[in-house]
């Protein structure tokens, strides 16, 4: 494997771990109760706010990262 791919493959699993954190502190901030299988809409609503909102942040920051490695 070469550097540029050893690169990729850091980034990719430093994006999957990101994703995968991101996921469960929604998860654990939204959902207070397991009576049901099901999350109740104000969870859904909850947990993809979260996780949108955390989405646009870690885009604004790529973005900003990759923008200062450019000039």
């Amino acid at each position: 494997m070469d550097s540029a791919q050893s690169q990729k493959f850091i980034d990719f699993q430093a994006s999957t771990r990101f994703f995968f954190d991101t996921s469960a502190a929604c998860f654990d901030h939204c959902v207070k109760s397991f009576k049901s299988k099901e999350l109740d809409m104000n969870e859904k609503e909850c947990v993809n706010t979260c996780f949108t909102k955390q989405m646009v942040v870690y885009g604004s920051l790529v973005n900003n990262i990759e923008s200062r490695a450019s000039q």
